[in-house]
């Protein structure tokens, strides 16, 4: 379960987070001036996935005909040193200087207990739909490795040798959440906990992945159980 509260990102994320802030924020002094209608979009971050060295942002639709419903696109984006919320990775050798690239898009269609009074939807929420997500894990590992020496003849050295794996993941999940304005406005919060399983196909130099440590790493599959907040 991704936790609610993280010790803050090594310095290398702190620049995805601060592009993101300064898009929110943009978005929010124009929402300050002019608040938007219930059929205009809402965009909402994540912080809990800078653990991981992830990027999410939330864009949020009320449908017109249906003020109680909308629907939701979240890219994703992951680039830096790759964490491990779930603790150290117990089964495998250790791995040194390992970092993580990657995209995701996750899709939703939410549900509202009732029309909201707020210039976004707010209140208590059910929402569903599927996700992929594609990541590639670089890492180092000590091993035997093949160089060219003196007069181009081969000979074998023991020392660090760097690997790649990829992972493609994909499933669904169903959550359920509250959101609200926080006084004065036009900031809100967006507090969830659902349900979910998804599927991880993974190319690894080794047998398995290397990155199936529990519910929170990059190459997990099976039952999960999402939770968090995104601040919009």
């Amino acid at each position: 379960m991704a936790a609610l509260l993280q010790i803050c990102p090594p310095a290398p994320r702190w620049v995805g987070f601060w592009l993101v802030l300064a898009l929110l924020g943009s978005s929010l002094q124009a929402g300050g001036q002019n608040l938007p209608s219930l059929n205009s979009l809402s965009l909402k971050f994540a912080p809990q996935h800078l653990v991981q060295s992830g990027y999410w942002l939330e864009i949020e639709h009320q449908r017109k005909s249906k003020p109680q419903q909308s629907f939701i696109l979240t890219p994703q984006l992951y680039s830096g040193p790759a964490g491990n919320p779930n603790g150290a990775r117990q089964s495998i050798p250790a791995n040194e200087d390992e970092s993580v690239r990657g995209f995701g898009l996750q899709v939703q269609h939410r549900l509202y207990e009732t029309p909201s009074k707020a210039a976004f939807p707010a209140g208590f929420y059910v929402s569903y739909g599927p996700h992929i997500q594609h990541f590639e894990m670089t890492f180092h590992r000590d091993s035997w490795r093949e160089i060219q020496g003196p007069g181009d003849l081969p000979y074998y050295e023991y020392g660090p040798v760097p690997y790649t794996e990829k992972i493609t993941r994909y499933g669904a999940s169903v959550q359920l959440g509250y959101q609200a304005p926080l006084p004065p406005g036009p900031v809100f919060v967006d507090l969830y906990v659902g349900l979910g399983w998804r599927q991880s196909n993974t190319k690894s130099p080794f047998n398995g992945s290397q990155y199936r440590s529990g519910s929170s790493d990059y190459g997990h599959e099976g039952v999960y159980f999402p939770a968090g907040v995104k601040i919009g």
